[in-house]
C-alpha cells in the first residue's frame, strides 16, 4: 500500500476510478469498461423494479465512458 500524505486520502485510490480502493486499478480498460457495463445494467434493473421506463430514460454505456472522459 502506498503511503500517503494526506490522512484524508487513505483508503482511497489514485488511479481515479473510484472514490475507495477496490482493486479496480489493476483491470485493464476493456475490463474496467465491462465492469461499468454489468454496474450500469444491475443499476438500471434496479431502478425498473415496481416501474416502466421507457428505454430512452436510461443511461447508456457511452453515457457513463462520456461522463469517466
Amino acid at each position: 500500500m502506498r503511503v500517503q500524505k494526506n490522512s484524508e486520502d487513505i483508503g482511497r485510490c489514485g488511479c481515479g476510478r473510484r472514490d475507495y480502493c477496490d482493486g479496480s486499478h489493476g483491470l485493464t480498460e476493456a475490463q474496467w469498461q465491462q465492469v461499468l457495463a454489468k454496474e450500469l445494467a444491475a443499476a438500471q434493473k434496479n431502478a425498473n423494479i415496481g416501474t416502466k421506463k421507457e428505454a430512452s430514460d436510461l443511461c447508456t454505456v457511452s453515457d457513463v465512458e462520456s461522463r469517466i472522459s
